[in-house]
């Protein structure tokens, strides 16, 4: 859409009644006449929220009509509340008691198992049998680029466990043209029916004689699909030249369970089997897949003219999920490792050299982990390719791995710090894979965590090793340790190790807890172990189960042999079940008589869930760390657990009288949260304000993120973390720094309507000056210091700092009329800040060069600052543009709506938006996509009005969000906390701002 015709529907939005309806909040009227609405004084809407779920009056009455409504009303309420108080027990107190996150949630119930056909299907399990084993698999592919069409044709070898007369594997929207079953002397046995049943994505084969065990079969198919569009199994992308000409591409990506939507199988991963890949193209394309090729033949006669067909190299026994396939005409760029395996970027020909500095970081991460699992990697090469449209951010296909262009490709021009941070760490996750979750496969998706978790681990071991300035273990706790606790304090949370069955449940569970909280006690792990120890048990779990699978206790058992030898031995099995079969968290709090320290521990929660069915009763291992004023360099360690039953308890132990303070969680390595009487607060407090070096920049943050969370559950009181995070005046490093911040920035959400939140911008202000001051908008500092400048400056802009906010957009009015080229690590913040105080100009400036450029990060520099502006008009075509896909991929649908629903003028519009689009949505993503869940907490989880509880509640009562189940009833949780807060600590939140902000 050129800028003009944008323009032009621009305003033909503003003048649709609906939208003037949708938009006038409170008392602003957003109409035509009235060009730019009332802001606050940090250039934000002003607006009340009621107003937005208030339509206009559509009706008038006379008096006596009025009258006798009044009546009828007061007549019905007065019955309600009779009802109410004698059939129902009534709750008193908190608003939060008694609430079921779960009962507002919509559940479908599984279909009664019939056909397609309407016979009943015979197989009524989702898991499918485990007496049929597949061996081998030769699939050949032809998708189609034109038609979309897919034609296969496929052998699999399997063997015979318990004497059976039927056959039940997967397929989902594929039709078998011709079924065929031999023995091992090639005899044929003849089928009598063929049954699909969608709901499980199973195909069931009857036969006429029966397969005996401890023989070998085969099963020949030719079948009948299409090349799908929603990012999921074997699906069609397409990018644009430089000279604007649309090629296609086709891609895959199985994981969890898509390999059974390109070729039928059994598509679990414990059922490992050896694969044979052909793929039939075009002559002016290429193919790649796990294994190098073998051979190109000319099937013309066969498929088509102008046809060939590529034939792969067997592949090692893998899980179904890790197949991939690719046809494209990318360019390639190839290294070779200290072993001798080839490893090689592909990417569109005019982007292959954005691919240099990933390609030189694999070679070493490569090299790295070969070297720290002690196993050889068993392929002849690795090929990394990055792909235009991609649902997750990588994935780690066995020899193929696929990724976003932005988590692979880079110009050292434009992409930041950050930028460049986050490719090596998705390269290392990869990578990490191709050893843990490869070799060594769960044996089902319950110990997905296992895997992820793990992978989520490694990475920082690995880009901490090849770049050691970048202090990635400090990282670690702000990106894995720091969110996995915020969504594991929620009574909505799962346990890393869940029960899960079909894909539905099996993608809802590619979240939080088992990427971060998975990683977060592994490190925990490590940390109690040592890296040593930690080191031998991996490379014996690796060497046991190599080309098999295996479950958490197999891991338990290879780390608990490496400890035999220690001084220590440590019940890995009985410390970490505890970890892993437990939602959530214990809570420890400290308490200090005389030279006494008790140490208890409850399960913590930030809503009050004794209504919920959770297990206020859970006790964990705890590995209690803590240092003390009498040797601040010196770390303690004790067990949380009974000396003689060791089990996990209460404990009690000496400290010497003379310790002025105690500190506990050392680092923050382990999993848990602290609290402390108030005379232990007030020491920590006086010793960040003299000495905040005493502690270490994890500690630091550690007790602003534990203040600040047990503040938000009512667990301490609101002026703690305020009074603890005065001392940021002085703080100088990044991770103390990014956490303070997050929380401040949440504070300043809930009080966006508030008149606490004039106050509290005055606050932030004054923490961040005299750093500011330090640092300003000079770029050329090391790796980790342009994190923390990235962090300043933007929350200076944020909370409208003047000076910063000026600078900010000179730069951006230089940029726009070609005098500067800004820096990478400081573009974004200057985009954004260019477009939240512009028009339309400066917002469709942006939206042009979006669209122009071919750099992955610039893109997403300019899909985040573009949801900055502060006209309702331009957030709402914004979103139009992203739902209906203008310029604007569907894998970056979400990260939109997460930006417009971050800014506060776009935050009910992008709700707005959820609603009304809902079914596209579910077209688009599917019910058992990860992403669904994640929109809806993109969208509402940052709500704190009982409205937009209500409105959220309302909406998704007869909605069946499928997979993302667990993350509205998380959300739904995460609106109560908000609300919670505000009730409890709204007055003394303004008193204290008020006395201690200065006057700005």
């Amino acid at each position: 859409m050129t800028s003009e015709r944008a323009a032009i529907r621009l305003q033909t939005i503003r003048s649709v009644p609906e939208y003037n309806t949708m938009n006038r909040v409170g008392s602003l009227d957003f109409s035509t006449t009235s060009s730019t609405p009332p802001l606050t004084e940090d250039g934000k809407i002003n607006y009340e929220k009621g107003e937005f779920y208030t339509n206009p009056p559509v009706a008038t009455c006379s008096r006596k009509q009025a009258v006798f409504i009044i009546g009828l009303i007061l007549a019905t309420l007065l019955t309600c509340s009779l009802i109410i108080a004698f059939v129902r027990p009534s709750h008193c107190g908190h608003v939060e008691e008694g609430l079921d996150f779960h009962e507002d949630v919509a559940v479908t119930p599984p279909p009664e198992a019939i056909a397609t056909n309407g016979e009943p299907f015979p197989w009524n399990d989702v898991r499918l049998p485990d007496f049929i084993v597949p061996l081998r698999y030769s699939v050949v592919l032809h998708p189609n680029l034109t038609t979309l069409f897919l034609r296969g044709q496929m052998e699999v070898v399997f063997a015979v466990q318990k004497e059976t007369n039927f056959i039940v594997f997967h397929g989902k929207d594929v039709t078998l043209t011709v079924v065929m079953v031999k023995d091992k002397n090639m005899r044929e046995i003849m089928t009598t029916r063929t049954l699909y049943y969608p709901y499980h994505q199973q195909i069931y084969i009857e036969l006429k004689n029966y397969l005996m065990p401890g023989n070998n079969y085969s099963l020949a198919l030719r079948y009948e699909g299409m090349v799908r569009t929603d990012l999921e199994g074997l699906y069609i992308s397409s990018y644009k030249s430089p000279g604007g000409v649309k090629r296609y591409l086709v891609t895959t990506h199985f994981q969890p369970t898509s390999a059974r939507s390109a070729f039928p199988c059994w598509d679990e991963p414990n059922y490992k089997a050896r694969f044979k890949i052909g793929v039939v193209r075009q002559r002016n394309y290429v193919a790649l897949s796990n294994m190098p090729l073998d051979n190109t033949e000319d099937v013309s006669i066969f498929w088509g003219s102008g046809l060939v067909q590529d034939n792969f190299h067997e592949s090692v026994p893998m899980s179904t999920y890790l197949v991939a396939l690719v046809v494209c005409d990318y360019g390639r760029i190839h290294e070779v490792t200290k072993t001798g395996v080839t490893l090689s970027i592909y990417a569109p020909p005019h982007m292959t050299s954005q691919a240099d500095f990933a390609l030189k970081a694999a070679v070493k991460l490569f090299d790295y982990f070969q070297s720290f699992f002690g196993f050889s990697y068993p392929l002849p090469k690795l090929d990394l390719i990055s792909m235009p449209d991609f649902a997750a951010g990588a994935m780690e296909n066995w020899g193929l791995a696929v990724f976003r262009e932005s988590a692979l490709l880079m110009d050292n021009n434009t992409t930041s710090s950050s930028a460049k941070q986050r490719v090596v760490l998705i390269l290392a996750h990869e990578l990490a894979h191709q050893w843990y979750g490869n070799l060594v496969t769960m044996k089902w998706w319950d110990d997905l965590w296992l895997s992820e978790g793990f992978a989520s681990f490694a990475e920082y071991i690995g880009v901490h090793h090849i770049f050691p300035e970048w202090a990635m273990m400090d990282q670690f706790l702000h990106s894995n340790t720091m969110p996995a606790l915020r969504t594991d304090a929620l009574s909505t949370s799962h346990a890393v190790s869940v029960t899960v069955s079909d894909p539905i449940e099996i993608e809802a569970i590619f979240d939080t807890i088992s990427y971060s909280k998975g990683a977060s006690i592994f490190y925990m792990l490590q940390r109690v172990l040592g890296e040593e120890i930690m080191r031998r048990g991996l490379m014996l779990y690796l060497e046991r189960h190599q080309f098999g699978n295996a479950n958490m206790d197999d891991l338990w058992q290879a780390l608990s042999l490496g400890t035999l030898n220690s001084s220590h031995p440590v019940p890995v099995k009985d410390m970490m079940d505890t970890w892993t079969h437990q939602l959530g968290y214990p809570l420890v709090t400290l308490r200090r008589h005389g030279n006494m320290i008790h140490a208890s521990q409850k399960h913590f929660l930030l809503v009050n869930s004794s209504l919920h069915g959770v297990n206020s009763s859970h006790k964990w291992h705890v590995p209690l760390s803590f240092t003390t004023s009498a040797a601040p360099n010196i770390e303690s360690q004790i067990w949380m657990r009974d000396p003689l039953s060791l089990r996990a308890s209460d404990i009690n132990f000496e400290i010497p009288m003379n310790v002025s303070w105690i500190k506990a969680n050392v680092n923050a390595s382990g999993y848990y949260r602290v609290n402390y009487e108030p005379a232990i607060w007030q020491s920590l407090i006086r010793v960040l304000a003299n000495q905040p070096t005493t502690f270490s920049p994890a500690d630091r943050a550690q007790l602003i993120d534990d203040a600040f969370t047990l503040a938000w559950a009512g667990m301490l009181n609101v002026t703690v973390p305020l009074t603890l995070s005065q001392y940021l005046v002085n703080e100088t490093e990044y991770l103390p720094w990014s956490t303070a911040l997050y929380h401040l920035r949440k504070l300043d959400t809930v009080l966006s309507i508030r008149t606490a939140r004039r106050s509290l911008h005055c606050f932030v202000r004054h923490l961040v000056t005299p750093l500011y001051s330090i640092m300003g908008w000079t770029t050329k500092v090391p790796h980790i210091q342009s994190l923390l400048q990235r962090e300043l400056l933007e929350a200076a802009v944020y909370f409208g700092l003047s000076s910063a906010v000026n600078e900010a957009r000179r730069l951006f009015t230089q940029w726009m009329s070609g005098q500067v080229q800004l820096p990478p690590d400081i573009r974004d913040i200057v985009y954004s800040t260019g477009i939240k105080y512009g028009g339309w100009t400066e917002w469709d400036y942006c939206w042009q060069r979006y669209k122009e450029t071919n750099v992955p990060d610039e893109r997403l520099n300019f899909l985040r600052a573009l949801a900055a502006s502060n006209d309702p008009w331009i957030l709402q075509q914004y979103l139009d543009f992203a739902m209906e896909r203008n310029s604007i991929r569907v894998q970056d649908i979400r990260k939109v709506v997460e930006s417009v629903a971050q800014n506060p003028v776009g935050s009910l519009l992008v709700w707005r938006q959820l609603q009304t689009r809902w079914n596209m949505i579910e077209v688009t993503f599917g019910r058992a996509s990860f992403t669904i869940g994640r929109l809806i907490l993109a969208a509402v989880s940052h709500f704190h009005d009982p409205l937009d509880l209500k409105s959220v509640q309302t909406f998704f009562r007869n909605v069946n969000v499928g997979s993302g189940k667990r993350s509205l009833m998380q959300s739904l949780e995460l609106i109560q906390a908000n609300i919670n807060f505000l009730n409890k600590n709204d007055r003394q939140l303004e008193q204290w701002l008020n006395r201690n902000s200065p006057r700005c």
